[in-house]
């Protein structure tokens, strides 16, 4: 099998893997949002090294409306919000058949406001410092998350049988 292919494959169970992992802390749910959006570029760049996929990340037009303006966050928490439990207790996520409580949403909220204080700014070295500790943060809890998971044969989410990500981070 060809490296590319090979790498598709990882990649799509990646992120079949990220859909139904269970447990993820408030804070990771939008960090992962970032990772995403960083690996969709990286791969659209045709795997160039991780710097120019962070700047090339930065300067994408649409970066200030997904992430200074928050529209890719706002968008996952109005998906949430969408499938709210019959009694009233949270919120649904079909994928990994969690529920977030309404305390999570405020959560969400609140991490959403600081990851986008922290990219608006007109400083590139800073933004691109913040996307790196974002990803960086994002790849080390689902390394963990992996690695318990890789040991325990009985696990849903172990479809994603690789003890790595698709874009290291690290």
């Amino acid at each position: 099998m060809s490296k590319d292919k090979k790498r598709d494959i990882n990649i799509r169970r990646f992120f079949s893997w990220s859909n139904i992992v269970k447990g993820k802390p408030i804070y990771i749910r939008l960090y992962e949002l970032i990772y995403f959006e960083l690996l969709k570029l990286w791969i659209e760049m045709g795997a160039p090294p991780l710097r120019a996929a962070i700047y090339g990340l930065i300067n994408k037009k649409d970066f200030d409306d997904n992430f200074i303006k928050g529209k890719i966050f706002q968008n996952y928490i109005n998906e949430i919000k969408e499938n709210q439990c019959e009694d009233n207790s949270g919120f649904f996520i079909y994928n990994s058949e969690e529920v977030l409580s309404n305390k999570n949403i405020i959560e969400l909220y609140d991490v959403k406001k600081l990851i986008m204080d922290e990219l608006n700014t007109s400083d590139v070295v800073y933004r691109y410092n913040s996307i790196f500790v974002f990803c960086k943060l994002y790849e080390s809890w689902s390394l963990k998350k992996k690695e318990k998971q890789i040991k325990d044969v009985t696990k849903k989410e172990r479809f994603d049988v690789t003890p790595d990500l698709p874009l290291k981070i690290i």
